[in-house]
């Protein structure tokens, strides 16, 4: 064979390894557009293997990454992107959302802004920077930003999403209400439509209204654990004793990235207070107690209780909410897991077990007060807060309201916490946040239980023995 015919074999080989790049590339998009994530990325994975400076293989799969919730993975592959092709305005945006998702609020406005420099008119870029200004706090500026994106894009339905999310939390209810039924017109196969316009027609009062458009989205998605929820809470009809699993996870996984912007903005402190119950029972902090933070959510209680604390875990059905508990590193364990079943699988083990805010997505306690009875050294506490409901509201002891979240009466509480084996009863009522510019009134609960001492393991050791899990 000549040199030439070898030459001609070669660039032969290599267009063909370029097109069969390009055709994997194209399958793993196809992949990824159909929602399957974790295939997508095994074939942007399988593409790097031979070609590893593909930047469409990297930036698509940090996407991946972030989506799988990889947050870091996703930042070195996206980086890795933007190390070969600074200038890549759709990498810039993406890395933006994982810095967003992990609260690194500054890199994602430079992220975002970078972008725009690169693309001005870039609708989705000059959206996202919106979401940024929102979750620091400055409405005002992340309207104006929404606005500015609607008028590039009209029918930017994201945008009219967020445009009434923002003016909801300037107490603009009736121009919230506009947007999300623009929203709603213009992605009406979207659930967060219906999501977001039944929550504003609750939060002024139109509760029938609310009503019907849960009843409608229901229907269009009658697996969606948020409508079978909401749907209850606003109809009263088969109406759940409890949040299902499946509805506070979805909930609470889609709202981890701005959970804490969002309740200081509510002016939340119901962390304070079970901190403060902490003291009043056990004295000055001094390390030695064995703590549960039950439904941790991001470990707004961790640094609280971390002086008290010998041990500190954290138990969420979220998981997106502890990994964001995570990176306080205040606990010594986090686990993802149902709270009630956690409690169940480690009798004794406790000092103190704390519930800020969770047990509001809790209509009968029975079953979590004796697993946390059980749950409890001799003498241990136990210290949470839940809304405040009256009698003739909840004539069993709680009801679910149309928000979405339980409350429960003074004496259903007293009956509750008594029949599993509570002493020391404290019930006193407190607020906890704002909401629609009102505050919420709740109870602060403590109780101890009483119970002879026996000879077990020592709740430290075992707790410690366990690891980390997730």
């Amino acid at each position: 064979m000549s040199f030439k015919a070898k030459r001609n074999k070669k660039k032969g080989s290599h267009r063909s390894r370029r097109m069969s790049v390009r055709d994997e590339l194209a399958t793993a998009i196809h992949k990824h557009q159909a929602g399957r994530i974790e295939d997508a990325a095994k074939s942007y994975r399988s593409i790097l293997a031979v070609s590893p400076d593909q930047v469409d293989a990297l930036h698509f799969l940090g996407v991946a990454e972030h989506q799988l919730g990889h947050n870091e993975k996703a930042l070195e592959l996206m980086g890795r992107a933007l190390a070969l092709i600074p200038d890549h305005a759709d990498a810039l945006n993406n890395r933006g959302n994982v810095f967003k998702n992990l609260r690194r609020l500054d890199e994602a406005e430079a992220d975002y802004r970078r972008a725009l420099e690169l693309r001005p008119k870039d609708a989705n870029a000059l959206n996202n920077l919106g979401t940024v200004r929102r979750e620091r706090g400055d409405l005002e500026a992340a309207v104006t930003t929404f606005r500015e994106v609607i008028t590039l894009k009209p029918d930017h339905a994201e945008a009219w999403q967020n445009l009434g999310n923002a003016l909801s939390g300037l107490n603009r209810a009736e121009e919230a209400l506009e947007a999300h039924r623009e929203a709603a017109r213009l992605a009406p196969q979207s659930p967060d439509s219906y999501r977001y316009l039944g929550a504003v027609l609750y939060a002024t009062g139109r509760i029938d209204e609310a009503a019907e458009i849960y009843r409608r989205w229901l229907a269009l998605f009658p697996n969606d654990p948020r409508a079978l929820h909401m749907s209850a809470a606003c109809s009263g009809n088969g109406v759940p004793g409890r949040a299902s699993d499946e509805y506070v996870r979805t909930e609470f996984d889609g709202f981890a990235s701005c959970f804490d912007e969002s309740l200081a903005r509510l002016e939340y402190h119901a962390p304070a207070l079970v901190a403060e119950e902490v003291t009043q029972i056990f004295g000055a902090p001094n390390a030695r107690l064995a703590v549960l933070d039950a439904g941790c959510g991001t470990g707004l209680c961790g640094p609280l209780l971390r002086p008290a604390a010998s041990v500190l875990v954290g138990v969420d059905l979220s998981k997106a909410m502890v990994e964001l508990a995570r990176e306080r590193k205040a606990y010594d364990t986090l686990v993802v897991e149902e709270l009630t079943a956690f409690l169940r699988q480690h009798p004794q083990s406790n000092d103190l077990i704390v519930s800020a805010d969770t047990l509001v997505y809790f209509g009968d306690l029975a079953d979590f007060a004796a697993a946390a009875a059980k749950a409890l050294l001799p003498e241990g506490a136990l210290i949470f807060t839940v809304e405040r409901a009256e009698p003739e509201d909840a004539p069993s002891g709680y009801r679910l309201n149309p928000h979405g979240r339980y409350s429960h009466t003074i004496a259903y509480l007293r009956r509750i916490l008594h029949d599993v084996g509570f002493a020391d009863l404290s019930i006193r009522e407190v607020t906890l946040r704002k909401e629609a510019d009102k505050w919420v009134d709740g109870w602060l609960v403590s109780a101890r239980v009483v119970r002879a001492h026996c000879m077990i393991v020592s709740p430290v050791d075992e707790i410690r023995g366990k690891g980390d899990s997730s």
